[in-house]
């Protein structure tokens, strides 16, 4: 695109043979009746497919000091199937559906406000992850479903608001003035079974600000 820009698409679709999967599960007969293990096993197959977009773009056109701001965008939609091995006991699978593979989120993206002019460059970032499973844990016939008490170990979804600011000091050989600050919404991290109105843990971290100085030389950088 004209000035500094691009926009970017694309497609993609992987076959997977003998997936291994960490499930849990609560043996209902035999000494550990009640319990829960947890193993990795070999699913029989799965796959997953998406499409991702992506867009870039300096607004150099724009009169005086707003001719140094910019966006970066992307977004990325995925979905996934994974097929549970058979029980040798049954000549069944040992789950019936076809659940997403583990750390699949559906919904990905980011869009980053952007700021480069003379000594200034600066960054406001957000960040999103749909809801993905943990690990697995529904099995056939649990109380309430898929989304009940019994069902798949999900992560929270995830947004959360970062931000960064560097000054190239006059003179200064290189050196710049960074601060750096992540997580300043104080965003959820945790899980919870089956579906949101059963969780398993909440945590919270606040925001993590840190100040410091680089340098950056013909070879690199150093902090």
């Amino acid at each position: 695109m004209k000035s500094i820009g691009i926009i970017e698409g694309g497609w993609f679709y992987k076959d997977l043979s003998d997936p291994i999967f960490q499930i849990q599960t609560t043996p209902s007969t035999g000494p550990f009746a009640g319990f829960q293990q947890r193993q990795p096993i070999n699913g029989r197959k799965a796959h997953i497919t998406g499409i991702e977009f992506a867009w870039q773009q300096h607004f150099t056109f724009l009169p005086g000091l707003l001719n140094g701001v910019g966006v970066s965008a992307n977004y990325s939609y995925t979905t996934s199937q994974a097929k549970f091995p058979i029980d040798p006991n049954t000549g069944n699978p040992t789950r019936a559906d076809s659940p997403a593979l583990l750390r699949q989120a559906p919904n990905n993206w980011n869009f980053d406000t952007t700021y480069d002019k003379g000594p200034i460059s600066a960054r406001l970032g957000l960040t999103h992850n749909d809801r993905n499973i943990f690990f697995y844990n529904f099995q056939d016939g649990a109380d309430l479903g898929i989304k009940g008490p019994n069902g798949d170990v999900y992560y929270y979804p995830h947004t959360q608001v970062d931000a960064q600011v560097s000054y190239r000091i006059p003179r200064g050989h290189g050196v710049h003035f960074i601060v750096s600050m992540l997580n300043l919404n104080n965003e959820v991290f945790g899980f919870y079974q089956g579906s949101e109105q059963y969780p398993i843990q909440r945590e919270y971290y606040s925001r993590t600000i840190s100040v410091g100085l680089r340098w950056t030389s013909g070879s690199g950088d150093v902090k």
